[in-house]
């Protein structure tokens, strides 16, 4: 805007002193067209460039039965949570960028808990897994082994990013979230009930008398 502003002052600056038409206006048109063209133009982006799309959607099982229900697991044992996912392309697939590979990251959240804290190994307590993927005819399939060894509630989200034949990761999506209830299985349970039981009736069972020896009465 200021060029433009500029070349409108020289213009009307110029028509009030030099009434009549000479050499001075020639050159101030000149050098406003000059300035004029060298202004870019304020083309929008989809003017002159096409954009490639591609999305993907993923699969996930075990999947609950419904949205508010998890998926249970027991402490002691892997959840084997495999991941399907096929890549959508738009109307012109590989237009600037051809797809590699997928890659797949898997982290879980404990939400709560639900029983005694017990020395956990760290390792043991959260899941940050990736993998990449090559896909075939568009579609991918893989596996994680996730460890819930703590009780109670856990969120496990997946995300999905494109990589390119740079090695350049493009964060595509999706992020998908699943809901996983840790339970303690049932031998541990049987154990932990058993000890308990021991120690109360231990705790109930009276106390014998102390026994005084033949010694003592001549003391």
């Amino acid at each position: 805007m200021s060029v433009f502003n500029h070349v409108l002052e020289e213009v009307e600056l110029l028509g009030r002193k030099y009434p009549p038409v000479s050499y001075l206006h020639t050159g101030c048109l000149c050098g406003a067209v000059i300035a004029l063209l060298k202004v870019p133009l304020s083309f929008q982006r989809y003017f002159f460039q096409k954009l490639q799309s591609t999305s993907i959607k993923l699969a996930l099982s075990p999947s609950p039965r419904s949205l508010s229900e998890p998926i249970t697991v027991q402490n002691t044992q892997q959840l084997a949570l495999k991941v399907e996912g096929v890549v959508q392309h738009g109307s012109s697939p590989g237009l600037f960028r051809k797809i590699q590979s997928v890659c797949l990251s898997v982290s879980s959240t404990l939400q709560s808990k639900t029983g005694q804290d017990y020395k956990i190994p760290l390792d043991n307590m959260t899941n940050e897994m990736e993998q990449r993927v090559e896909p075939h005819n568009d579609y991918f399939s893989t596996q994680f082994l996730l460890n819930f060894a703590v009780l109670g509630n856990h969120t496990v989200t997946v995300e999905a990013s494109v990589v390119d034949g740079s090695g350049i990761v493009w964060k595509t999506g999706p992020k998908t979230t699943i809901a996983i209830k840790s339970l303690e299985d049932p031998f541990s349970q049987q154990l932990r009930h058993q000890l308990q039981q021991q120690q109360q009736s231990q705790q109930a069972a009276p106390q014998p008398p102390p026994q005084r020896s033949v010694y003592a009465r001549f003391q």
